[in-house]
């Protein structure tokens, strides 16, 4: 845990030093769910059943840039093989992105709900809901992109290949993570409040296989 900490804060820390990354991402949220509202419709955009659909797809995608251009990172300088050289290395490396990644998505979507909300008129019914539902949407993103990315590190077509790999492996948190979100936006706190549930074990599930396999699919 001590190096994962330590990855973590090295992560944070150049994201602080280099805020483009995360400026990208906002501004990519941003304009996605502002095309998507256009093609479907202002009226279709603001539906509860739609809103969310919009917020958590384009989440996805600027989760997968962010944890791309973390990678990038390692590979520029070639500071992955130094981490993965030591003791633990390649699991320290796994739960350091996670921790961190987890933070810069949870800011992102932090700002790109404000701007949906702002955007589209959105009212929520349930405040309290709706930040319990993104706040375990985002825990479980990370850990499957990371996955992915590690994965196709080192291959020419690898931002085709995410995606492709990701949008699969993410559909039942997105499917939990849309009905959270909207019924807490419709004022169902019941069912906000079982779906996130079933979040919370999609998350769990997920980092479980994360440190299960990352090692191998780092390496």
């Amino acid at each position: 845990m001590r190096g994962a900490w330590l990855v973590a804060a090295r992560e944070l820390r150049a994201d602080a030093r280099h805020p483009d990354g995360f400026a990208t991402a906002v501004t990519f949220v941003a304009a996605l769910v502002l095309i998507e509202s256009i093609v479907v419709g202002p009226q279709v955009a603001r539906e509860t059943t739609v809103a969310p659909a919009l917020y958590w797809i384009a989440l996805l995608f600027a989760a997968i840039v962010v944890t791309t251009r973390s990678f990038d990172r390692e590979l520029a300088d070639d500071a992955i093989d130094a981490v993965l050289a030591l003791p633990g290395g390649r699991d320290a490396l796994y739960a350091g992105k996670l921790i961190a990644l987890a933070a810069t998505i949870a800011a992102v979507g932090l700002v790109g709900g404000v701007l949906q909300i702002a955007l589209l008129d959105l009212t929520l019914a349930l405040p309290g809901h709706a930040l319990v539902a993104v706040a375990l949407g985002v825990i479980a993103l990370p850990a499957v992109v990371i996955i992915d990315v590690a994965l196709t590190l080192r291959l020419r077509g690898r931002a085709a290949l995410v995606p492709v790999l990701a949008v699969p492996a993410l559909l039942p948190q997105l499917v939990a993570a849309t009905n959270a979100l909207g019924l807490a936006l419709s004022g169902d706190a019941t069912g906000s409040l079982a779906w996130s549930g079933l979040l919370l074990a999609i998350a769990l599930v997920y980092a479980v296989l994360g440190l299960t396999i990352a090692g191998t699919a780092i390496e």
